[in-house]
């Protein structure tokens, strides 16, 4: 049986990405995916009196800039079990490096809203991606990587365009690694 290693990076012929939640919303642990054993792996322990505030997964068939799978922030109030796919519209996507001790990084991450696969419309409630909340999403990845002695430095939240683009060209990169000619 396929499974997440099989997943497309959109979800059928749409520009809506696949999105693989590996650490749900209010998590104090960092949970990654494991493509080799298929399992999802405690991967550290969040500094005290951190927890992410919203799901947090990948984009399954890609590789960002740091080697890893696209990363995402998927904007809800329902907590998403590890695991679950969910179908999210981009929305934006936060641009951004990440430096520790000398090696600079880009550790781009999409924001997507969850996207009903019955009413065919976002996920109630919707939540409004504006400034507050961008401030507010910026500053908890500064402080998670202050906390670890890593540096973030947020570029720009980029629009949906951006983000569909970027999605595309991981999904090219992860075609190159795994040595598949187009």
């Amino acid at each position: 049986m396929p499974g997440i290693a099989q997943l497309t990076p959109f979800y059928q012929q749409t520009t809506m990405a696949n999105v693989v939640i590996e650490t749900p919303r209010g998590m104090a642990v960092k949970l990654k995916y494991d493509e080799k054993d298929d399992v999802f792996r405690v991967r550290k322990g969040m500094p005290v009196g951190f927890e992410f505030p919203f799901n947090f997964g990948f984009v399954p068939g890609t590789v960002a800039g740091d080697g890893d799978p696209l990363d995402v922030l998927v904007l809800s109030t329902h907590l998403m079990p590890t695991g679950t796919v969910v179908v999210g519209r981009i929305v934006s996507v936060l641009e951004a490096e990440q430096v520790e001790g000398k090696n600079k990084e880009r550790n781009d991450r999409l924001i997507v809203i969850p996207w009903d696969l019955v009413s065919k419309s976002p996920m109630l409630p919707e939540i409004s991606f504006d400034k507050k909340l961008k401030h507010a999403i910026t500053e908890f990845f500064t402080k998670y990587n202050e906390a670890q002695g890593k540096r973030f430095r947020a570029l720009r939240f980029a629009p949906a365009r951006r983000g569909i683009q970027l999605t595309r060209q991981a999904v090219e990169a992860h075609l190159t690694a795994a040595g598949v000619g187009r």
